[in-house]
């Protein structure tokens, strides 16, 4: 009898302890992680790597009744973080930090290069980088460099970014220009100095060298600007 006795005191000891237990329960930082990983990615390209493994394996949160909501803040560069959320039953508020890999073939330099030195094709080449990691965006297609010249000096290994780049200036400050005007099928040509540096397409003032006025044209070539 007495054994008996024993044995409900401990069953009614352990019915009273599982709504406890079950209200002490910890929120998986497995899904935590899925969840950050799952935001972040829905804004990159399928050949990123994403990682939230900078979560503190101390940290004990309350379960989540449901699946936790995540928002992520700007992606720029290779680490961002995002803010993963429960409503209910225990509300709580986390940020995680993620951080990101995008490795992809981009053109670096072969040799370093001066400030207005032509883009050609021997200094260019593919190599793999995290592009993650290129805060200034890259560069992948060769062809799109023709006739550009690079706007800086740049070191031999690098990776290009759109704004070392810029069109190949046709027209250089202090340079004579051919103007040229068209109305109604007649053109009319005149020589004129160029007040700005160009590249193909791009509008700058010339001074006609005869009549010392000054126009604004489009340059159409090495040394020609039309009006």
């Amino acid at each position: 009898m007495k054994l008996f006795r024993q044995s409900l005191l401990l069953l009614s000891a352990l019915a009273t302890s599982l709504p406890a237990l079950a209200q002490d329960a910890s929120e998986s930082l497995d899904r935590i992680r899925a969840v950050a990983e799952a935001a972040v990615r829905q804004s990159l390209p399928a050949s990123a790597d994403v990682s939230a493994d900078g979560i503190d394996t101390r940290l004990r949160l309350p379960a989540c009744g449901t699946r936790p909501q995540a928002e992520s803040g700007p992606i720029r560069g290779a680490a961002t973080s995002v803010n993963v959320r429960c409503e209910k039953p225990s509300a709580w508020s986390i940020y995680v930090p993620v951080r990101i890999k995008d490795i992809r073939p981009v053109l670096v330099l072969t040799r370093a290069v001066q400030r207005g030195e032509a883009v050609t094709p021997d200094l260019l080449r593919p190599e793999q980088r995290d592009v993650a990691t290129l805060p200034f965006g890259y560069l992948v297609d060769p062809d799109k460099l023709a006739q550009s010249e690079f706007r800086r000096p740049i070191g031999a290994g690098q990776a290009l970014s759109p704004t070392d780049v810029q069109p190949e200036r046709c027209v250089r400050r202090g340079e004579l220009v051919m103007l040229i005007g068209r109305a109604a099928g007649i053109e009319v040509r005149a020589e004129g100095k160029a007040l700005a540096d160009g590249g193909r397409g791009s509008r700058i003032r010339v001074q006609n060298t005869n009549s010392r006025r000054i126009v604004e044209g489009t340059i159409t070539g090495p040394g020609r600007v039309e009006m």
